[in-house]
């Protein structure tokens, strides 16, 4: 028993209690990853500290106990006093004539996170990446994405990724990684036999010890189809911007062309602006005007 409880990837810890208190007889090497704290910082200690102010272990306990109380959703204070919500449910120890139990921790970090960022914003589909960049979760919620989330599974994510959106994709999660920032990029993505064009935010997440834990990506744009016609300023301009992970606001900071102005350009609302205007964002993009607007050409 006791080599399965430190092998299991659920973290768990075993609680006793003696003399109408409780204490934390052990913890396995998954806890210590969620919470960050070693296992002789926890044994023989009060599990109150682990939980949120206000809430007590015992009454935990007491409902964890109760026939329609099977799980309960609490806070957990890791070690660098960050809250992970997560969901706790309780087992007997076999064998044991004390009152001792398991009490095994779901992590809820990244299933919350979905939900609150869905109650304001509309997301396409939510999946989870691991750092090997591998899908480990994939919830679809709205058309047109067809395919079932189960079958993304163990994918690695570039592959569902149009072959010029992968590079700049990958260097924006790897700097999300990096730095622990919420990143917002475009991606073209295949969608059953079309291609088409989307927003994500992309968010990395982190264990109490800090050990980087993976990805979620959020796709919340409404799907776009990709233009058949690859001469389409506009596209050929988020292309490049996308390709050199260049956004909107620093190409006018760079331009001294107004943000609407890179816009209305961006988005085709005008087809041909000024020559100067063309030269500017060309030059800051490292391309001729007429790679971009054909009718230019010289």
């Amino acid at each position: 028993m006791d080599n399965v409880f430190y092998l299991l990837g659920d973290p768990m810890f075993i609680v006793e209690l003696e003399h109408n208190r409780w204490y934390i007889r052990d913890i396995n090497y998954a806890f210590t990853t969620l919470t960050g704290y070693k296992k002789s910082e926890l044994m023989d200690a009060d599990p109150d500290g682990l939980l949120r102010i206000g809430f007590s272990f015992g009454g935990l306990m007491t409902r964890l106990g109760e026939d329609n109380e099977p799980s309960i959703e609490q806070v957990l204070i890791s070690k660098s006093t960050a809250s992970v919500p997560v969901r706790f449910t309780s087992r007997r120890l076999p064998s044991s004539e004390q009152n001792c139990f398991i009490i095994i921790c779901k992590d809820l970090s990244e299933e919350k996170y979905i939900e609150e960022f869905a109650m304001d914003n509309q997301v396409l589909m939510s999946i989870g990446v691991s750092g090997q960049f591998r899908v480990t979760s994939a919830n679809r919620y709205y058309s047109p994405i067809k395919q079932r989330g189960a079958n993304l599974i163990n994918q690695v994510i570039f592959d569902h990724v149009a072959e010029e959106s992968r590079k700049p994709l990958r260097r924006i999660m790897e700097y999300a990684r990096t730095h622990g920032t919420t990143e917002n990029t475009e991606i073209r993505l295949h969608v059953g036999d079309q291609m088409r064009m989307t927003t994500a935010v992309i968010k990395p997440f982190y264990s109490g010890n800090k050990e980087f834990k993976g990805y979620v990506i959020l796709l919340t744009g409404i799907l776009q189809p990709v233009p058949v016609r690859e001469e389409d300023p506009a596209y050929k301009l988020r292309m490049l911007m996308l390709t050199k992970n260049i956004t909107a606001t620093s190409l006018a900071q760079s331009t001294l062309i107004s943000l609407t102005t890179i816009s209305k350009i961006r988005n085709g609302k005008i087809k041909k602006p000024q020559r100067l205007t063309a030269e500017l964002i060309a030059g800051e993009l490292g391309v001729k005007p007429e790679s971009i607007w054909s009718g230019y050409k010289r």
